[in-house]
């Protein structure tokens, strides 16, 4: 499997888009988020997030298969606003090669943050495994708490 991280390319927002919306379509379903989701986003501000942020096209053999969007809060704190992959790449990996990749690609950073479904404990696992700490919680909708995580590197 050829892994390829490369800044995002107006071109590509539409594919990317389209990946995003069905990668988050069931937590849509299930929390009926339509405020915040990332299945209800429109290409208008997908495209915004593009321009404003570290925004990058995960490429698997050569396909657009996800993209991930960070979002510096401070010259040391940067944050995972988003990480998506499509469906038939989701389970294979991936995930811990591109938390590795963007860790490494903003050596600066001293803290990172994100944030995930309290109920999902797989996602919780993904990133307690890399080092993540709960540091809060929050209520979206009375189907959604968000857990905020942080890492501190020393």
């Amino acid at each position: 499997m050829d892994f390829k991280f490369s800044k995002t390319k107006m071109t590509e927002a539409e594919a990317l888009l389209k990946i995003q919306k069905e990668a988050f379509q069931s937590d849509l379903k299930k929390y009926r988020d339509y405020d915040t989701s990332p299945a209800a986003e429109s290409l208008d501000f997908f495209k915004y997030k593009i321009n404003h942020s570290f925004h990058y096209t995960i490429f698997v053999d050569g396909k657009i298969a996800g993209g991930a969007c960070i979002v510096k809060i401070s010259d040391t704190h940067y944050r995972l606003f988003r990480i998506f992959l499509s469906p038939g790449c989701q389970n294979r990996g991936l995930g811990s090669t591109i938390v590795s990749t963007i860790e490494k690609k903003f050596p600066q950073v001293k803290n990172w943050s994100l944030d995930t479904p309290k109920d999902n404990a797989r996602n919780r696992h993904f990133y307690e495994k890399f080092g993540y700490k709960k540091t809060r919680e929050y209520v979206i909708n009375d189907r959604l708490t968000l857990i905020e995580y942080e890492k501190k590197i020393y």
